[in-house]
């Protein structure tokens, strides 16, 4: 991934950063990392090099859009490729850093909920998803955050 400054990223620990470059600290263990300022947060956090992969550019609007589509079906997306606990496997699919796994997994976890077919793990899965989902199209769409919420509603 080729990041610039200037663009705005998630991670663990990150809801919503601006990239700030690549910086080399001397204190410390020393060597090179990726700054991002957190903007929720207001903190600058410091990401191993070869750590990239805990980092991902937000998406665009257009991106967005085209994701969000997938609220329109009430039927859940992964059901046929699950073969070990839904919890283990939606947290497994969330590592893989893209919006479109978080989008699929906050899609099911709501028809799940929907259907009152949650475990209580599931239930907080639901919860920390939607909130950082709703804190990054908040910030791409620049929307409030009530207004995003709508967009994540079964249809």
């Amino acid at each position: 991934m080729i990041l610039n400054e200037g663009d705005y990223v998630t991670g663990k620990g990150i809801p919503v950063g601006e990239y700030l470059g690549i910086d080399e600290l001397t204190q410390g263990t020393g060597g090179k990392f990726h700054k991002i300022y957190d903007l929720s947060k207001k903190a600058t956090h410091y990401v191993p090099l070869n750590a990239e992969g805990a980092l991902r550019k937000l998406p665009s609007k257009s991106t967005i859009m085209k994701n969000l589509k997938i609220f329109e079906s009430l039927k859940i997306i992964d059901i046929g490729e699950i073969d070990v606990s839904r919890y283990r496997y939606f947290n497994e699919k969330l590592d893989k850093m893209t919006f479109k796994a978080e989008i699929e997994v906050l899609h099911d976890l709501v028809v799940l909920k929907k259907d009152k077919n949650t475990s209580v793990s599931e239930n907080k899965l639901l919860i920390s998803l939607r909130e950082k989902v709703v804190n990054e199209m908040s910030h791409i769409l620049a929307s409030k955050s009530d207004e995003v919420e709508k967009l994540l509603v079964l249809q």
